[in-house]
This record gives C-alpha cells, sequence and structure tokens, in this order.
C-alpha cells in the first residue's frame, strides 16, 4: 500500500479506488503525495469540499508544491468560492505560469467577479502558452462575445472548428456569434449541424440562440432540457406557519437601469403587503443609480448574492423560508438556473426576462394567451399559468423632447421604416423581406438599431448585394431610455423581426402610439 499505487489508480481513472486507498494511508502514513492524490481524485469524483481539506493538508506539509496549489485553485472555483480562487490561481500561477487548466479557472472567477478585462488578459495569456488548445478558444470566446465582440468570438470558433470540429457546441456558438454581426455565413449549414447534434442527445446551442434561429418550439425544449443544470436533492419543506404572509423573491442580475427592471419596478411596488413578504436577491453588479433605489425601496428586503454560488443563494432561499422564487432571467446573459437546480423554494416561477421554457427546475411560468397560445402548453416543462397581460409597465412619463431629423441621420422627406430589435435578430429572410419592401419604396429609408461592432457594415453588404442603396440604412445608437422613447416620433412604420420578435422594444413602441 503505497502513494505509487494509488497515483496509479488516479491515473487509471479508478478514482473511486484510488481515495478510499489514500485515506487509509494518510491514516497510516501522511505524505504530501497521499494528500495530494487524495485532492485530485475526490476533485474528479466532484466532492471539491473534501477535496480541498485534503489539498490543504498536504499545503501544511509542502506550501509550495504546483500540483497542490493547482488542484486547490481548482477546488476553489468549483465551489464558487471566487475570491479565494483568485488569490489561489495567483499562487499556482507564479508557480507553473502557463498551466491551462488553472490559467481557464482563474478567468471564470475574475469574470464571475466582474473583472472582465483581466479575465480576457488571463485567456489571452492562455491562448499564447497553448495555441492549439480548442477548450480555451472556446472560453475566450464566449468572453468576447460578453464583451460586445462577437466578431472576435467567432474568429476563435472558426479557429476551434479547424482544430476539433466535434467541440461541444461549437457550431451553435458559431453560428450565435455571426448572427450577432448579421454575418450569415455557412448559416444553412450551420443550421443543420445544430440540429443534428440535438437530435444526437447533445447541448449544440445555448437555447436563448436557439429562440432567436429556430420557429420550432420542439428544438427550444430541447435544447432547454439538454442546457439544463442537474438537479440536487428535493428538500423536506417545513410547513407553513399559519396566518404569515407569502414570501417571494425574485432573482436577478438586472436589478439596476435596465429594460427588465423598468419592467419589474411597479410590480414590486404594487404588490398587497398585508399578504405578500417582497425579498429581491441581485446577483448583478453593484451600478447605483435611480432605478436601483427605486427597486431597492420597492422590497422589504434586498440581498446582495453576487459573490455566492448558486447552491448557497438556494440554501438562503429556503433558511430565510422564501415561499415563491421568481427566476427573471432564464437562459439569457448572467442567468443563473442553478439557483432554482438547488431548490431555492417549494414553489419556482419562470418569468418576465426570458421567453421560452426552462426545461427544467421551473414548476410554472407566467404568460399570457401570445406568449403561449392555447395548446402550446406541451412545449413548455413547467405549468403554464396565463395572465390577462404578460408584460407590465410603468405608466408613461415625460420623455424628452424628438430629435430632428438630421441630428440621427435620417433623410428630412423619407418614409422612414424602423426597428430597434437587437440585429442579433434580424434572419436572412426578414433581412430579404426588408430589401424587397425598399425596392418597392424608393422613398423609404430602413432605421435600425445600432448593435454589435461589424453588424451594421455587414448588413449594408447584404443590402448592397440585394440591390439597396447601402445608404438607405441607417443606424441609431444606444440613447437614454427617455430619449429613446422621443425618437421613435421620427418613426413612421415600426417592423419586427421573425421568429423572435420584440420584447422590451415592441411595448416601447407601443407606448409612444404604433401598432405592430
Amino acid at each position: 500500500m503505497s502513494a505509487r499505487e494509488a497515483f496509479d489508480l488516479y491515473k487509471a481513472g479508478r478514482l473511486a479506488e484510488a481515495v478510499a486507498l489514500c485515506e487509509r494511508l494518510v491514516l497510516v502514513a501522511p505524505s504530501v503525495e497521499a494528500w495530494h492524490i487524495l485532492g485530485v481524485s475526490r476533485l474528479g469524483l466532484g466532492r471539491a469540499e473534501g477535496a480541498l481539506d485534503a489539498l490543504d493538508q498536504g499545503l501544511a506539509l509542502d506550501s509550495k508544491r504546483p500540483g497542490l496549489l493547482s488542484a486547490k485553485a481548482l477546488a476553489l472555483n468549483s465551489l464558487g468560492r471566487d475570491v479565494e480562487a483568485v488569490v489561489a490561481g495567483r499562487a499556482a500561477l507564479a508557480a507553473d505560469p502557463a498551466n491551462p487548466p488553472v490559467l481557464g479557472a482563474l478567468a471564470v472567477s475574475l469574470q464571475r467577479l466582474g473583472g472582465f478585462e483581466e479575465a480576457l488578459a488571463v485567456l489571452d495569456h492562455a491562448v499564447q502558452a497553448s495555441p492549439g488548445d480548442a477548450k480555451t478558444l472556446a472560453s475566450r470566446a464566449a468572453l468576447l462575445s460578453l464583451l460586445n465582440r462577437p466578431a472576435d468570438a467567432a474568429r476563435d470558433l472558426e479557429a476551434v472548428m479547424e482544430i476539433d470540429p466535434l467541440h461541444p457546441r461549437l457550431a451553435g456558438d458559431l453560428m450565435w456569434a455571426r448572427r450577432q454581426t448579421c454575418d450569415w455565413r455557412e448559416d444553412a449549414a450551420l443550421d443543420m449541424l445544430v440540429k443534428a447534434e440535438l437530435k444526437l442527445g447533445r447541448a449544440a446551442i445555448t437555447p436563448f440562440a436557439a429562440l432567436a434561429i429556430f420557429d420550432e418550439p420542439v428544438v427550444h425544449r430541447r435544447c432547454a432540457e439538454l442546457s439544463a443544470p442537474p438537479p440536487a436533492p428535493t428538500p423536506v419543506w417545513p410547513e407553513r406557519p399559519a396566518g404569515t404572509r407569502i414570501r417571494i423573491a425574485y432573482l436577478s442580475a438586472d436589478l439596476h437601469e435596465h429594460a427588465t427592471a423598468r419592467l419589474l419596478a411597479g410590480v414590486l411596488e404594487a404588490h398587497d403587503r398585508d399578504r405578500f413578504e417582497i425579498f429581491a436577491v441581485s446577483y448583478g453588479p453593484e451600478t447605483g443609480g435611480a432605478m436601483r433605489e427605486r427597486l431597492k425601496a420597492g422590497c422589504e428586503h434586498w440581498v446582495e448574492a453576487r459573490n455566492l454560488s448558486d447552491s448557497n443563494i438556494a440554501a438562503l432561499c429556503r433558511e430565510t423560508r422564501i415561499d415563491i422564487a421568481v427566476d427573471l432571467k432564464g437562459y439569457t446573459q448572467d442567468g443563473r438556473p442553478g439557483i432554482l437546480a438547488h431548490r431555492a423554494a417549494p414553489v419556482q416561477v419562470s418569468w418576465l426576462g426570458y421567453p421560452g421554457t426552462l426545461g427544467a427546475h421551473a414548476d410554472v411560468v407566467l404568460a399570457d394567451a401570445v406568449t403561449i397560445p392555447p395548446g402550446a402548453e406541451s412545449d413548455w416543462s413547467e405549468a403554464v399559468v396565463r395572465l390577462p397581460l404578460y408584460q407590465p409597465n410603468d405608466a408613461l412619463g415625460v420623455t424628452a423632447p424628438p430629435p430632428g431629423r438630421a441630428e440621427v441621420g435620417l433623410p428630412e422627406d423619407a418614409v422612414v421604416l424602423c426597428c430597434f430589435n437587437n440585429p442579433a435578430k434580424i434572419t436572412p429572410q426578414t433581412f430579404a423581406a426588408w430589401m424587397a419592401i425598399l425596392k418597392a419604396a424608393p422613398q423609404a429609408v430602413l432605421w435600425l438599431y445600432d448593435g454589435a461592432p461589424g453588424a451594421a457594415e455587414n448588413l449594408r453588404r447584404e443590402a448592397e448585394g440585394a440591390g439597396v442603396d447601402p445608404e438607405r440604412l441607417v443606424f441609431a445608437a444606444p440613447a437614454p431610455h427617455d430619449q429613446h422613447l422621443a425618437r421613435h416620433a421620427l418613426a413612421d412604420l415600426v417592423l419586427d423581426t421573425w421568429p423572435y420578435g420584440a420584447h422590451t422594444t415592441a411595448s416601447d413602441a407601443l407606448r409612444m402610439g404604433f401598432r405592430y
């Protein structure tokens, strides 16, 4: 019985046997090697807490051993203890600067802490250290997409396609990155690859991207089910004391100046406080600002949870005896469906921010007859509860004065066809229909939202290829909400995209007097 035998078991993938042997070894002859193998074997079995205990025991005997430092960084990252993981990751890299797993884990922890540019620098270093590593390139592509650099992300994913064409979710991620910039090259081929992967039971595309690309509810549910985090054991819920108020927790990363927050604020304020006790669980950035203060005032309890893991947030909700947890994010950017997977409340609801099924873990979805038409219930894993209207809105306040057409680049005498949706929602088919309209109406221009870098250039090139003067496409820059509402007055007709139509963009236009 020796550490060498345990190492051989670990290398052979017989992790449970390696753990059993090392647990005996550390009792009779504790050594750095035995603690090390015990730690990495437990980590390989998904037992991160136990792994960390063993690794710390090994580090107590040799505080500079590179393998122990690296494994500790990975264990802390796995546990979501990101502040500690960053410290441990830097210590590990000081001993082994070109360690791809540690570089990847450090980038993930930095990203979860909001250090996106620093995370990108770490991944740049990782790519330089291992230029042929598909996983590192794919990780950098994901971060570049988050930083609104989808063209750069697509280039990394194209490199992954050369290295490892079967890399998980590659076709879907590449298709979506290109859609961000309206780059429709190989669109049909990527479409077929994604659907083939889904039929094989592989999570070929993110559920959010699938909503925008495919008009097939069966595909949407399949994507969600394949992407859903594994469930934790269902807890035993204590009996609710009679006569107590129902405790509702709203979970989101968007509780600041954001479209979802503008829809939600009035709901928080309108809750009947005699019947409901309202909690906001914010796992997004601390931005300050008037909207954040309004949201805080609209709740009785505000929980800052951005530094907590999914399991810890769920545990906190259980300890607080939350009765209903409302997930406002789903599979959108910064969403954390793992909170629901760890079961935050006896009743878990999906609403408002994500217009698709979660595939698991939510008991109820709030909808109306438009978002989920009668007869479509089988395409959702949740029980469908329909409201008279799905989307709340504040009363329309004072808007800014509308700008002049010249200020925003619109011709004075043109008919302005407008679509302020994210350009990623524009499909080749939708754009072809718009070009046909422009050809038939030479006095018209198309006013679009200026999305990710590269989108405007690609759309103008597509227009020119369709025989339309690219200067007839005018792009609207991001603007404060009151100014955004005001500029609707310059449009003559608002258009929508298909299959993924407008959300808050539609309610903005409707409130400014347009009809869809």
